[in-house]
């Protein structure tokens, strides 16, 4: 029965106002400060009964139930105007808590909750908030002077005072520390999805969305990077190419042809394993890093990949489709930079490709 209470009391507080795109967690953090600040209204009268003076305990009251009315208001109100109502009427209750029991009451302190909530809760210009600032520290202001030359209605014996100092001081505390919870929780909320979000621009900005592979540019980096930090480290490039392949496209139609590059990239990812990296260069155009590799040991990983593509067939709808592949290599000089190790595989593939075809060129 308690969990089933609980579980009614937080979908209470979480319940979604009736304008849509309104954030939710500020209203979750109003509906708790609202509710604080009642319980507050109500435990003052009990303390004045308790301490005095017993009179004027009917304004705790009233307070409690515009907490309340403000509670109901926030279902029904914009985030911005519940904000200003939930301050508002913590302004209220601070003048007139200062008017009728003096300024050694602390009841003012309040004000620094309000500043934050409104600082954080409401997405306004600087100038609205700096207008706000100004606005409470006029009345902050001009309630010390005027309790610099008046008196409180009600006088207070010490022991009231020290008490109220006690529970006011608490209740702020409380507040801004939920207060700052929430929007720290927030912050905190938004960096991961920022993170997330940064992280997934980043690998679709460095992979092809047809294949899953890396594209040219995230390959090259990774490459580069792998070099300046192993510049001793020897390896082979690989350019590898798709014989025909205008013909798949011009006779069987442009998703036949991603099919058939689908399928070749998952094929030669399964040949090579995880030791060597592949990447799509562009159109049909594959290049291969394989690191710690000599040149006849990456003449004879070429060869088994294009051996292997030859036996298969590929199937699409009620197709069955055979291609073949060129490969040019390169292994690193240790003199030639990246860019022409490229261009020498790249050299060597054109040759293979217009020498027969279905070879590997090294």
């Amino acid at each position: 029965m308690v969990k089933g209470l609980c579980r009614k009391f937080n979908a209470l507080l979480r319940k979604e106002a009736v304008h849509e795109n309104e954030p939710q967690r500020i209203l979750f953090l109003l509906r708790i400060i609202l509710l604080i600040l009642g319980l507050y209204f109500l435990i003052i009268p009990l303390v004045f009964c308790i301490v005095g003076p017993k009179t004027e305990v009917w304004t705790g009251y009233i307070f409690a139930a515009m907490s309340v009315a403000a509670f109901y208001a926030t279902y029904r109100l914009k985030v911005h105007t519940s904000v200003l109502v939930c301050s508002g009427l913590q302004l209220a209750w601070v003048i007139v808590f200062v008017i009728l029991y003096g300024w050694d009451c602390g009841i003012q302190h309040l004000m620094f909750e309000m500043l934050v909530l409104v600082y954080f809760a409401v997405y306004n210009s600087l100038v609205y908030k700096i207008s706000y600032t100004v606005v409470l520290f006029a009345v902050r202001f001009s309630l010390f002077l005027y309790c610099r030359v008046n008196i409180s209605v009600f006088a207070l014996t010490e022991t009231a005072t020290v008490v109220l100092q006690i529970i006011n001081t608490i209740v702020t505390f409380v507040l801004m520390a939920v207060a700052c919870s929430m929007f720290s929780s927030n912050v905190e909320s938004a960096e991961k999805k920022l993170v997330l979000y940064n992280e997934q621009l980043k690998k679709q900005a460095g992979t092809d969305p047809l294949t899953g592979l890396w594209n040219r540019r995230q390959m090259m980096q990774y490459i580069t990077e792998k070099h300046r930090k192993e510049p001793a480290m020897a390896f082979t490039i690989g350019m590898g190419d798709i014989d025909f392949f205008k013909r798949i496209n011009d006779h069987w139609g442009h998703d036949c042809g991603d099919a058939v590059l689908v399928w070749i990239t998952q094929h030669m990812s399964r040949e090579l394993g995880e030791h060597a990296k592949l990447c799509r260069w562009g159109g049909e155009e594959f290049l291969f890093f394989i690191p710690d590799t000599n040149l006849d040991d990456a003449n004879t990983l070429m060869n088994d990949i294009r051996m292997s593509v030859g036996k298969c067939a590929i199937t699409y709808k009620e197709l069955t489709i055979h291609v073949t592949m060129t490969f040019g290599i390169e292994e690193n000089d240790f003199h030639s930079s990246l860019t022409e190790l490229v261009k020498h595989a790249d050299d060597k593939l054109y040759y293979g490709k217009t020498h027969g075809r279905n070879t590997v060129i090294f």
